[in-house]
């Protein structure tokens, strides 16, 4: 045995590798602790969660009986404002034909009638109380019946509920007040009324068995339901209310409050003490039950808690503590391949990020204080790194900077035949003696050219190309009799995005010579219309020209045939300058048809016009 016992150290000490030594090392120390105090502490906890877990559905009890005698008590009250007013006392001592005099004579009756009415009215907040109905004995059915009164609806004849439960009680019994659960209405009560009443009786006054009148203040059913619903704090668990005539009032539960009901009378038999909760058995499932009195009714409120509930909470306690051996474990599972793969890591970080040059840049490692050999081996990779970026972004640079000028030279393509055509025409002008058109001229010139070559940017804002876009369709109309007629539909909030200078101006001219001047009348219209689509910029340039012939259109961007040839260059110059400055996938789309026009659609990156960065 002790030769066996030697065999496994000598393997532990000296031939486990260090990866699985550090392993199994934290597995044994954060293992048997771990379980040792999680069958300590359960064993302790699960006395105290039970008694817990009683003391806080006390608690909760006498909370929610105080809600339901709150929202009661606020009913009764509504109930006794109306039966002690002086004015409806007085009413009631009215005999019919005296009612009948005074509605007809007594205009002061009537205001205080209606005084009464809108005071009751005012009691009702469709929050707890739903409606106020006094249900009149025969003779005052001047009162339930007069044109006066009936709007309020608050005045009934008490042959409305004579087949009520609650109004057989009254008749059977000596009550003067009756809480009233929904079993004691008519259904015309709950449907239009309210699911619960307070009713009380008020008998004439030579009288101590007839009713001369019923007070009825009705209120909700769901503000108790959704009351009793909230002392609910375990699974399975019920509250219900029961009355002295062992009528189910309300419940969180229908099902469950008809699997642990009991009796009025067993209630208080049954749980000697409202401050404790007594075990009982339903169906063969052991319960914990407790009950409260609500003041003002003669309804409990029972609770009922099924034991296997509460002993749920400590089988979750056992699972936290299951969960938490498993992070435990986790964690010296990871400090342990941590400190056992300190040295491969870092070596197989080194070849991986060596890897990533053949992909792209390569990125420096983070660095560390570190003093060995494989710190020494990242300094020098993180040397290396530099040096190889170093070199990239030159080559970089080079490139974008020879794109730069590319753009430029194919912008200087641009053919000035505009301008000598303009100044010939400034000079037919001036021969002719039309000094102001000289002088428009001359001014739409100078801003033209003063948008075209200031400050040499090869970027301006998309209002200042439009801008220059318009001056050239101005003098292209004073040279031929404003047969141009030209749209901008551009949102506002364009205008401060950028576009490379020199973009609608060869489209517009191309609309013009090769579109507009190509039908007999040499007339026609020009649209720009703009508008931003996902991250990018789109423009359309329509005109109603003759169109662009279908053999034609395959070379009009290509720089080949035609496209090569008069106006059309700027074409060709202005899809390639945009494919330059960003990339392939932006530039000019042509869509064209024979003798109803062309659309060119013009495609850039959204991006905002900084000035300041030209």
């Amino acid at each position: 045995m002790m030769k066996l016992y030697r065999k496994i150290v000598n393997f532990y000490s000296y031939d486990l590798k260090l990866q699985y030594k550090f392993m199994l090392s934290h597995f044994i120390l954060v293992l048997v602790p771990t379980l040792v105090i999680s069958l300590l502490i359960y064993n302790q906890l699960s006395g105290v969660i039970l008694s817990n877990t009683i003391h806080s559905e006390l608690t909760l009890s006498r909370q929610t009986v105080s809600s339901i005698e709150s929202s009661i008590e606020q009913v009764d009250q509504a109930s006794n404002k109306i039966i002690s007013d002086s004015f409806f006392t007085e009413m009631l001592q009215y005999d019919n034909a005296t009612l009948r005099q005074k509605i007809t004579s007594d205009p002061m009756f009537i205001t205080d009638t209606l005084k009464f009415l809108n005071t009751s009215s005012t009691l009702i907040d469709d929050l707890n109380i739903s409606d106020i109905k006094i249900y009149l004995d025969s003779p005052f059915e001047s009162l339930y019946s007069d044109p006066a009164f009936t709007s309020y609806d608050i005045f009934r004849p008490i042959s409305d509920i004579e087949g009520s439960y609650w109004h057989g009680i009254f008749s059977s019994t000596n009550d003067r007040m009756l809480v009233c659960p929904s079993l004691y209405l008519t259904p015309d009560e709950m449907s239009k009324s309210g699911a619960f009443a307070i009713a009380r009786k008020i008998n004439y006054s030579n009288s101590s068995a007839s009713a001369a009148a019923f007070v009825v203040v009705y209120f909700s059913k769901g503000n108790i339901d959704s009351i009793l619903k909230k002392n609910i704090s375990t699974t399975d668990s019920a509250t219900y209310l029961v009355n002295g005539r062992n009528t189910l009032v309300s419940s969180s539960n229908p099902y469950l409050s008809g699997k642990y009901f009991m009796r009025y009378e067993e209630v208080a038999a049954t749980i000697p003490d409202t401050t404790k909760f007594e075990t009982r058995t339903f169906a063969s499932q052991k319960t914990y039950i407790g009950y409260k009195e609500v003041s003002g009714t003669d309804w409990y409120m029972v609770s009922v808690i099924p034991v296997d509930s509460v002993l749920n909470q400590n089988r979750n306690i056992l699972w936290l503590f299951v969960v938490s051996y498993f992070i435990f474990l986790g964690i010296a599972y990871f400090i342990s391949l941590k400190l056992s793969n300190s040295i491969a890591r870092r070596i197989s970080s080194v070849i991986k990020q060596m890897k990533l040059v053949e992909g792209g840049k390569p990125k420096p490692l983070e660095r560390r204080l570190e003093h060995d050999e494989v710190g020494d081996l990242i300094d020098t990779y993180n040397y290396m790194s530099s040096e190889i970026n170093n070199l990239m972004e030159k080559e970089v640079k080079a490139a974008n900077d020879l794109r730069i000028s590319e753009f430029k030279a194919l912008q200087s393509q641009i053919n000035p035949h505009f301008l000598y055509n303009t100044l010939d025409m400034i000079n037919w002008l001036s021969k002719s003696g039309k000094s102001e058109e000289v002088s428009t001229a001359v001014q739409a010139l100078s801003k033209f050219y003063k948008l075209t070559l200031g400050k040499g940017n090869i970027i301006v804002s998309i209002g200042e190309e439009l801008s220059h876009v318009s001056l050239y369709v101005q003098l292209q109309n004073m040279r031929y009799k404003d047969k141009i007629h030209f749209f901008v539909d551009v949102p506002d909030d364009l205008l401060e995005y950028e576009i490379p200078k020199f973009v609608l101006q060869p489209i517009v001219e191309n609309s013009i010579q090769h579109g507009i001047f190509g039908k007999e009348s040499k007339e026609g219209n020009i649209v720009i219309t703009g508008w931003s689509e996902d991250d990018n910029i789109v423009f359309i340039v329509s005109d109603d020209g003759v169109g662009v012939p279908p053999e034609k259109m395959q070379t009009i961007l290509s720089g080949k045939g035609d496209s090569g040839i008069g106006s059309n260059i700027g074409i060709y110059n202005t899809h390639k300058r945009l494919q330059l400055y960003y990339d392939k996938s932006f530039g000019l789309t042509y869509r064209s048809s024979k003798n109803e026009g062309t659309e060119v659609e013009i495609r850039i990156p959204a991006r905002k016009y900084d000035s300041s960065s030209l």
